[in-house]
């Protein structure tokens, strides 16, 4: 990227890096994006004020903050280069807003585009300066900030966990379901799914009953007698077999497919007739 600061066309600043970090917020996910970059030499002191940038999704264009002011109101230009210009946005983002970011993501970079104003204001003159340029924040880097604001540790559902299951290890199942929806490896999610499933048949030592369910609601007479725990179960192994593709089928799924799974088995799970059950439900 290369996002300037001019005057009368000759450049002030140059910034061509771009980062960002995340931090936690009451009720939203708080971010700091950091440009970086170098000012030239000026003969006589330059004040840039007012600085302020919107921040826009590329292709399609669609707007994500306007007019957000920079962390420091002033910055001056002196007669000596400085390779060390760094210029700060800080923000806060809500759930819906993080969502549809990664919609426009989807298991790629995030790219952005910047547009960057500021009043610029010598002995000589007062003018306005205005710049566009985008600017690509790898995904890694992405995923990072996204976990220190604490976005990637809220999940879709609370799910009651017996003491004698081992809570750890579904932990990280419903984390690597999550981050593989995130990285793009939709199959892995599905597969850690089946897994979690899996769990939940063993703690209640109930598989053989979710079998005999399913194959009653395949004939449209015994279908027609069962209960509705029984359908309940006859769903879970349904989504079970949906799950088997990500380890053996050839198919593939999609982000939105994959994110279905994901919160059909979690609210699947939250049912007691069919999943974890304990008098004290633990959040996640």
């Amino acid at each position: 990227m290369r996002l300037s600061i001019r005057q009368n066309g000759d450049e002030l600043i140059n910034y061509n890096q771009v980062t960002i970090n995340g931090w936690r917020a009451a009720g939203r996910y708080g971010f700091t994006i950091v440009l970086k970059g170098t000012s030239s030499a000026c003969p006589v002191p330059v004040f840039i004020s007012s600085i302020r940038t919107n921040l826009t999704l590329a292709d399609p264009s669609l707007p994500l903050l306007k007019s957000l002011p920079a962390s420091s109101p002033l910055v001056k230009c002196h007669n000596y280069h400085n390779d060390n210009q760094q210029l700060a946005f800080e923000f806060c983002l809500k759930k819906e807003q993080i969502n549809a970011l990664e919609e426009h993501r989807k298991s790629g970079d995030l790219v952005l585009n910047f547009g960057l104003s500021a009043m610029i204001s010598s002995k000589e003159e007062a003018l306005e300066t205005y710049d566009t340029e985008t600017a690509t924040i790898p995904r890694e880097k992405w995923l990072s900030a996204l976990n220190q604001s604490g976005f990637r540790q809220t999940l879709l559902f609370e799910v009651p966990v017996p003491f004698e299951v081992d809570k750890l290890d579904l932990n990280i199942l419903y984390a690597k379901a999550q981050e593989f929806i995130e990285i793009g490896h939709y199959k892995d999610a599905v597969m850690q799914c089946r897994h979690i499933i899996e769990h939940a048949e063993k703690a209640r030592n109930d598989s053989k009953h979710s079998k005999e369910a399913n194959r009653k609601a395949q004939d449209r007479t015994t279908r027609q007698e069962m209960s509705a725990n029984e359908r309940m179960l006859s769903l879970r192994e349904q989504i079970k077999n949906i799950c088997q593709l990500g380890a053996h089928g050839s198919e593939n799924f999609t982000r939105s497919q994959s994110k279905a799974v994901l919160g059909i088995t979690m609210a699947l799970l939250a049912e007691p007739t069919v999943g974890f059950c304990s008098d004290e439900p633990e959040q996640r």
